[in-house]
This record gives C-alpha cells, sequence and structure tokens, in this order.
C-alpha cells in the first residue's frame, strides 16, 4: 500500500483552476498496491454544459490533479451537473440527449 498522503486541499485548489468547476462535493484518496494513489471526485458543473464539453471538462480536471501531485496514478470524476439544486432534472436528461 500506498505511504504516501496527498495534501487534499491542494488537489481541491488544482481542480477549482478550471474555470467551469462550480463546487468540489467530495474528494478522497485511497492508497493502491503499486504505491500509488487514486483520486475519486464529484465535481460541481453547470447544466448548461453539453455531454462533449463534460467529457472534455472531466480531462483537463484529471490532468489538473496529476500535475498537482506525481504519486496520482488514476483520477476518477463524477461530473454533478445539478450542483445547484435549482436544475430540474429533466433538463439534465435533456441536455445529456443533445
Amino acid at each position: 500500500m500506498s505511504g504516501h498522503s496527498p495534501n487534499l486541499h491542494v488537489i481541491e485548489a488544482a481542480i477549482k483552476q478550471s474555470e467551469q468547476v462550480r463546487s468540489v462535493s467530495a474528494l478522497i484518496a485511497f492508497g493502491r498496491s503499486d504505491g500509488g494513489v487514486s483520486i475519486v471526485t464529484r465535481v460541481g458543473l453547470s447544466p448548461r454544459l453539453r455531454l462533449p464539453e463534460i467529457v472534455v471538462l472531466i480531462g483537463e480536471i484529471e490532468a489538473l490533479v496529476v500535475a498537482a501531485d506525481p504519486e496520482i496514478r488514476s483520477v476518477y470524476v463524477e461530473p454533478d451537473i445539478a450542483a445547484d439544486a435549482a436544475t430540474p432534472t429533466e433538463n439534465i436528461v435533456i441536455r445529456a440527449l443533445d
């Protein structure tokens, strides 16, 4: 298992460098058997983003996290496009189908 403990405050700040990220509601680090670290995060995004934009943004977030800590081997990003709670679910589904 990994002995490396990433600084989650630094990683969160790196994620928030992206202008499209509204919030980081979850951020968890897991030690890996290869000595690296995996990061799992949930980020609040605008409901106006279309699916291709979200895919590109996830790649950007992954790159920002890895740049913040070279011990990170994998990043899992869960987009939360209803982070504002004022967005009806049907808007999310319709945007995904666009």
